[in-house]
């Protein structure tokens, strides 16, 4: 482990540091004390850069809701209807396999109270709406189908990870395509409009 001078510590190393040790460990196993280890300096030089470890979980919750964003994204850009949805779910699927414990904190948002992690989940739902856009559905309905594939994405997350379908042969990522292949075909039949 390399020692970071005092002069190297910013809000910004604490902040990297604390999202590698969630990635590695949990949020349970997660404290300002071993934050500190891990930096190599005294807990109390951390209160430097962060007020609280209230304000460093809401910088990790901001930054794990920036990095689900930036890949649902990067996934529908200059893609339309059905390509885009299987890319952005796909893309989904991705982030909650190999960021699994940032995924946990940003499910869990609505238990913490946090008005700003509040607002900052909301902007996931900003490329999924921009991918519904193209199916010809109402505002409206564009609300309710966006709820049914972000259920269904996270559903399948949790399960795969969990270890849920390890009892049978078939491929996981075969009853994915089909989920997200019914999905689909809702869609077009809802909006009526062949994408």
């Amino acid at each position: 482990m390399i020692r970071i001078p005092r002069q190297g510590l910013s809000q910004d190393v604490v902040l990297r540091a604390a999202v590698d040790l969630i990635e590695e460990g949990g949020l349970p196993h997660f404290s300002m004390g071993e934050l500190a280890r891990r930096l190599q300096v005294k807990p109390a030089s951390l209160y430097n850069h962060v007020e609280s470890l209230e304000q460093l979980l809401t910088l990790v919750g901001d930054d794990a809701v920036k990095k689900l964003v930036a890949a649902e994204t990067r996934a529908i850009a200059g893609k339309r209807g059905q390509e885009a949805l299987f890319a952005l779910a796909q893309a989904y699927r991705l982030f909650a396999r190999n960021h699994y414990q940032l995924y946990r904190i940003i499910m869990a948002f609505p238990k913490w109270e946090n008005p700003v992690l509040e607002q900052e989940a909301g902007e996931i739902v900003s490329p999924i709406l921009q991918m519904l856009s193209d199916y010809g559905l109402t505002e409206e309905q564009q609300i309710h189908w966006q709820r049914i594939l972000r259920a269904q994405m996270a559903g399948f997350a949790f399960h795969e990870q969990a270890g849920g379908f390890s009892h049978y042969s078939a491929d996981p990522d075969e009853s994915f395509r089909l989920g997200v292949q019914c999905l689909s075909d809702g869609l077009r039949r809802a909006g009526g409009n062949v994408v």
